[in-house]
């Protein structure tokens, strides 16, 4: 009798705990400013977004800090995660997620010290490149063994590594190198003119995990998104 007992009171704290974490969305971020900023307290582009994803969904957002982005794929496709911001669709990542826009693109920018003029993608060759581990920049370049590409934690480590003539150059938005130059003085860098847009995506997307625990199937996430996406609800208000 008191085996059974035992066993009930299991099973209902199991049901209970399911429940609980069916409420919440479990986002992993790491830093990467002005997208993604998790001291003192997370903030930045994305982050605004994930907290309207969580209110669209009626779900508690719990943040996971990751020390780099790499990590963070590892966590979407173990399903420790269920979802990160900014997560570029590529066929290796649909066998373990699906996605869904929240915003329009960022334009990439060239950046080098020496004054590397880029006008064209052939122009990448022979270039040391600096590559932010786990990041997809577009098919092209991504599949292209033939670059000499180093890899490098973040940005901001590739903005120190260009200044020490460590690499060529670095693919970053406009807006993450004026984010960075608030940090460390990048006035010796300069912006190539090429212009990279019409090779990649048009949208940044959510990633979900196909292992996800909210309660809901891939299709209905998909149609609320997308729903809030076409109706301007992630943009931010400043």
């Amino acid at each position: 009798m008191h085996l059974v007992r035992a066993c009930l009171i299991l099973l209902l704290i199991k049901a209970y705990s399911v429940q609980a974490e069916s409420k919440q969305i479990r986002a992993c971020i790491d830093d990467h400013p002005p997208y993604q900023i998790l001291e003192p307290t997370p903030s930045g582009i994305h982050i605004h977004a994930l907290r309207v994803l969580a209110n669209i969904l009626d779900k508690e957002i719990i943040f996971v800090k990751s020390p780099n982005f790499a990590r963070c794929v590892a966590f979407l496709k173990s399903g420790e995660v269920d979802v990160i911001a900014g997560l570029s669709p590529t066929t290796p990542r649909k066998q373990f997620a699906f996605f869904t826009p929240f915003k329009r693109a960022d334009q990439l920018r060239v950046i080098s010290k020496k004054q590397i003029k880029v006008t064209k993608y052939e122009d990448l060759y022979g270039k040391i490149i600096g590559v932010a581990r786990g990041e997809s920049y577009f098919p092209r370049f991504d599949k292209d063994t033939s670059l000499d590409k180093i890899s490098i934690q973040s940005a901001r480590v590739g903005f120190s590594l260009l200044l020490k003539d460590r690499i060529d150059i670095l693919m970053v938005s406009p807006e993450k190198f004026a984010s960075l130059s608030e940090e460390q003085d990048l006035s010796a860098l300069w912006i190539s003119p090429i212009t990279l847009d019409k090779t990649r995506a048009k949208e940044t997307s959510f990633g979900f995990s196909k292992k996800h625990n909210l309660n809901m199937s891939n299709a209905e996430l998909i149609r609320i998104v997308d729903k809030a996406y076409k109706a301007g609800v992630f943009k931010p208000v400043y």
